[in-house]
């Protein structure tokens, strides 16, 4: 008996490690049942399930019209709504920051013409950049948020953006466009030209002509070379002719109205196929935006920029602008009659935004109209919409299960799906409830997988609310990490070994004096854990 168990559970440890490495090839099935199903591109449906293979979505429907696949893992999410992962279209999480310069090489730029000026980035890939940091992915997760554009943000030209879709750590894995779009900034240069904002307007007006013309002389020189000087190379045009000449997407980041004003302007002076981002200010020019028709992405932080009115005037009318008017930004669009993205851009801070988003339907914006401009608005922009946005056959499996409505206060998400891959969302209360528990010894387990049963042994050290531990089984030790015990609500991280591959996985349930019942999460999929308390002195049954 015991001989069976370990091969059983060599066989799904084998099993956790190839799906882990070969997930890109081939994804888990999952049939989410019993929820409420928010498509957005249709009605709710009550009483929803969503079949998940291979990292699409194969079917949404009602239960009882749509058969289960022998073959899925079945995810009970009675009375959880199901939304499409938010997608965050703009934002600059997730990057490398920028080291600042030492004091040698502020010498030494003040000293000598630097080969290349330091508002021309335009060749800078964010891709290049990214850090990918688990912690800050998994506060993307609890916003909701499956896919991001993330960009530059320092420079005039900034650089290239990169749209991903947020699932594990590898950076590769996540690519769904890159490059997507270059970024602009109205900044000015530091220590050299230009050093005011008409400065950097005519740079920018002399860089797309330049463009222009450097485009038209080597097209003439390819038509016909004689008599004519051979076109000396130019990195800089030459990065610049995508957008210029081939109008593949500019985004410009615009802090305040003025700077509204002047990507409009310049984007019809050339013709230029331009976003407008951030405009938090975009209701002092509403005409404006209405006529020029671009793509707007507005930012949920509604602070008012350094240079507005509402700033410059007394921390009174700050405050009332900081609290009222600028978080009535989206409203007033949508009762303009202008469709638009809602982005993080600004905020530092995941967890602001689903509080924001609040504060900013609190303040007049319809509920439904937020969620589209967090899902199928962004993805239309981006032109991923044919990939993401709405729950719908065919499209990647990016599913978000909440507790709730996603915009109630007290809803919660509990788990992520981003390309078919499940992940338990780790809600970790802000203050833990106090319990009269003591859960503290041993107990007997089970863990149970799609691969059959697996006996365990929990030990739990108990301090107040926090728990620490072990789980020991025939595939050795695997040690309990961050535990929180809030009134019978319990969670924990489990640190395991399996076959020298170190793996994370999170365990939340429910807990009483006697019995303990929950889900274990992994990268890849999921298990459920049922254990009954050894009373002490008791000798347990299979121990090592």
């Amino acid at each position: 008996m015991k001989t069976r168990k370990f091969i059983l559970s060599l066989f799904l440890s084998l099993l956790v490690i190839t799906v882990f490495s070969i997930s890109a090839e081939v994804g888990p099935t999952y049939a989410i049942v019993h929820c409420i199903v928010v498509p957005v591109s249709g009605p709710p449906l009550e009483n929803g399930v969503i079949i998940i293979r291979d990292g699409l979505i194969e079917s949404v429907g009602v239960f009882g019209d749509i058969d289960i696949p022998d073959d899925a893992e079945v995810i009970e999410a009675g009375e959880m709504y199901a939304y499409p992962g938010l997608i965050s279209a703009h934002t600059n999480l997730l990057l490398e920051p920028a080291k600042p310069p030492s004091q040698a090489q502020r010498q030494a730029s003040t000293s000598q013409q630097p080969d290349e000026p330091g508002w021309q980035k335009v060749e800078l890939l964010a891709f290049e950049n990214l850090r990918i940091k688990k912690t800050t992915i998994e506060d993307l997760y609890k916003a909701g948020i499956t896919t991001v554009l993330i960009a530059p943000e320092q420079n005039i030209f900034a650089g290239q953006s990169v749209i991903l879709n947020l699932r594990g750590e590898n950076k590769e894995a996540m690519v769904l466009k890159q490059p997507f779009g270059l970024h602009v900034n109205f900044v000015t240069a530091r220590g050299e030209y230009p050093s005011s904002l008409m400065g950097t307007m005519a740079l920018l007006r002399q860089s797309f002509l330049d463009t222009e013309h450097y485009f038209l002389y080597k097209t003439q020189f390819a038509k016909s070379p004689g008599g004519l000087k051979r076109p000396q190379y130019d990195p800089f045009l030459e990065s610049l002719l995508p957008y210029v000449i081939e109008k593949k997407p500019i985004i410009f980041n615009c802090a305040n109205l003025e700077d509204i004003k002047r990507a409009i302007r310049i984007t019809e002076e050339f013709k230029l196929n331009s976003y407008i981002s951030g405009a938090n200010e975009a209701w002092r020019v509403v005409d404006w935006i209405k006529k020029a028709e671009l793509p707007l992405f507005v930012s949920l932080d509604y602070k008012p920029p350094n240079m507005s009115k509402y700033v410059r005037q007394g921390d009174a009318l700050k405050k009332d602008a900081e609290e009222n008017l600028y978080p009535a930004n989206a409203s007033n669009l949508h009762k303009n009659g202008v469709k638009f993205a809602l982005t993080s851009l600004g905020l530092s801070k995941s967890a602001d935004v689903l509080k924001n988003l609040r504060t900013v339907i609190k303040a007049g914006f319809p509920e439904e109209e937020a969620l589209k401009a967090m899902t199928i608005y962004p993805a239309e922009y981006l032109g991923i919409e044919s990939l993401v946005g709405s729950l719908e056959l065919g499209k990647i499996a990016n599913v978000v299960l909440t507790s709730g409505k996603i915009f109630d206060e007290k809803s919660t998400v509990r788990k992520v799906f981003v390309d078919g891959m499940l992940f338990e969302v780790k809600q970790t209360p802000k203050k833990a409830e106090s319990t009269s528990l003591d859960i503290s010894g041993k107990w007997k387990a089970v863990v149970d997988s799609p691969m059959g049963a697996m006996d365990m042994t929990i030990e739990f050290i108990q301090d107040g609310s926090n728990i620490t531990g072990s789980f020991t089984s025939e595939m050795g030790k695997w040690e309990i990490t961050d535990g929180i015990l809030s009134g019978k609500e319990l969670t924990f991280s489990i640190s395991a070994d399996i076959m020298g591959q170190s793996m994370t996985m999170e365990f939340s349930g429910t807990v009483d004096n006697e019995s303990l019942e929950g889900d274990i999460s992994f990268q890849d999929g999921s298990a459920t854990l049922k254990a009954t308390k050894i009373p002490d002195g008791g000798v347990e049954e299979n121990s090592l």
